[in-house]
C-alpha cells in the first residue's frame, strides 16, 4: 500500500512538472538542406523536412521525412539537456535505397546496368543545437549531425544478408516556431 501511495505521489509531481514546464512555442517546422559526410559514397547532397512538437522544455518528438541516395520516413525524440540549444535525438523509421551498378560481363565484352531498390529500417541517433533569433520561438537555425544505421534484406550476389549500412549526413536547418 505504502508502495502504491508513494508511486501515486510521484506521478503527481511529475505530470505538475510537466504542466509547468510547458514551452512557449509548441511546434517547429524545418526544412534542412544538408551533406553527406560518410558512408559508401561521400559527399552527396541531403535534405530533410521536420515537424517537431515541444512537450515541455527538455523534451520533444518530431516526425520526419528525408532523402539522401535513398529516401526514408520516420519518428524521433529529442532530448534538450541543457534547455533548448544542445539536443540528443534517436529516431526510427522506414528507408528505401535506390540506385544503380555497372558490371563488366567478360563473356560478351558489354557492360550492363542494374538499376536496384532495397527497403529497410533505420535508427538515426544524433546530436545538435537549436539557435533562436531573438525571443524563443519564431525563426531558428540548427546544425546537426545524424548518422542512419540502416538494416536491409536483399539478395544480392555481391553483398551479404543482412545488410548494415551507417551513413554520417551533417544538416543546416532553417525553421519557424509558433
Amino acid at each position: 500500500m505504502k508502495k502504491n501511495i508513494f508511486l501515486f505521489f510521484c506521478g503527481l509531481v511529475l505530470y505538475a512538472a510537466i504542466l509547468n514546464a510547458q514551452p512557449e512555442k509548441h511546434h517547429w517546422i524545418s526544412a534542412s538542406p544538408g551533406l553527406r559526410l560518410g558512408g559508401l559514397s561521400m559527399g552527396g547532397y541531403a535534405a530533410e523536412l521536420r515537424y517537431e512538437y515541444m512537450l515541455n522544455t527538455s523534451f520533444s518528438v518530431s516526425t520526419y521525412v528525408y532523402y539522401e541516395m535513398s529516401h526514408g520516413i520516420g519518428a524521433t525524440g529529442r532530448w534538450y539537456p541543457f534547455s533548448k540549444t544542445f539536443f540528443l535525438e534517436l529516431g526510427l523509421g522506414y528507408n528505401n535505397f535506390f540506385g544503380n551498378s555497372y558490371e563488366f560481363d567478360h563473356d560478351t565484352e558489354q557492360w550492363y546496368k542494374y538499376n536496384f531498390s532495397y527497403n529497410g529500417m533505420d535508427i538515426m541517433p544524433g546530436f545538435g543545437w537549436k539557435i533562436d533569433f531573438g525571443k524563443p520561438g519564431g525563426l531558428f537555425i540548427t546544425q546537426s549531425i545524424k548518422s542512419p544505421i540502416v538494416f536491409r534484406w536483399f539478395k544480392n550476389p555481391h553483398t551479404p544478408d543482412p545488410h548494415i549500412g551507417i551513413i554520417i549526413i551533417g544538416y543546416f536547418s532553417l525553421g519557424y516556431a509558433f
